[in-house]
């Protein structure tokens, strides 16, 4: 009995996929005939996504339901860590070799996003329970890759941008931490803006996915909004944390122990 009952709730939600999927189908065809030029990259993202969420959903299945579950999520947190630092590091580019992005990324990544979970973990917020360490795990490490993404992308830019005027300054005699500082703070500001106007409207304009899922999931709106609340809070915190770590590991790799500026 409970068999057939398992296989028509997976019908039902195929058959939800695929009238879901009526969706790309408008990306595509609106694609082709403005002639965007999106609908191969989408089309191999979309499939690409798809394998990938269902291929996760096997193994959280299995990993959620083990009583040494902590043992599979140690290889899966790891891989996240290391798949963020490669992708924020190819976002970052080639062109500046000397900085040697994942060299920067991947710590930046870990520090900050590990910091915020342990945090949240040591005080109790998050329970210590497999639905909650790993999908909460992939939220910090993806939105501190995107953060760090931000950061370094505009770091180097102003810093190309204003070499003369650092390296005048180096030249009177100033600190490259001096030269920098403003640059790293507009850095800073501008990788954290996305999420800062995602929090101002929280529940107003911007109602978040976890939020949605709760009460999909019918929990208490006021515990959903805790939960949310918290989980923006610690995605700012390792945000702030990864972008302040990365803009250092920068000011290491761009300047000599002589303070001369070598980008």
């Amino acid at each position: 009995m409970f068999d057939s009952i398992n296989l028509s709730l997976n019908v039902d939600i195929m058959v939800k996929l695929v009238l879901a999927s009526s969706l790309a189908i408008v990306i595509v065809v609106v694609s082709y005939l403005k002639e965007i030029g999106v609908a191969r990259d989408f089309s191999s993202a979309a499939l690409r996504g798809f394998l990938q969420l269902m291929l996760l959903s096997a193994l959280l299945t299995y990993v959620f339901l083990s009583e040494i579950w902590y043992g599979f999520a140690v290889p899966i947190i790891t891989l996240m860590i290391l798949l963020a630092g490669y992708t924020s590091a190819r976002r970052v580019g080639a062109g500046v070799a000397v900085v040697k992005p994942i060299v920067i990324t991947t710590p930046s990544i870990t520090a900050g996003a590990l910091f915020s979970l342990s945090t949240l973990v040591v005080l109790g917020v998050i329970p210590t329970e497999p639905e909650f360490i790993i999908p909460l795990s992939g939220m910090a490490f993806g939105n501190s890759m995107n953060i760090c993404s931000l950061t370094l992308t505009r770091l180097l830019s102003e810093i190309k941008n204003n070499k003369d005027k650092i390296e005048a300054k180096l030249a009177l005699g100033a600190t490259s931490d001096f030269t920098v500082r403003e640059y790293e703070r507009i850095a800073i500001r501008w990788s954290l803006i996305p999420t800062i106007d995602n929090l101002r409207t929280l529940g107003v304009i911007f109602i978040p996915g976890a939020m949605t899922g709760m009460l999909m999931a019918g929990i208490s709106p006021v515990t959903a909004a805790v939960y949310q609340l918290s989980i923006f809070f610690m995605i700012i915190s390792s945000g702030i944390m990864t972008s302040v770590i990365a803009s250092h590991f920068v000011k290491l790799r761009i300047f000599t122990q002589a303070h001369q500026l070598i980008l």
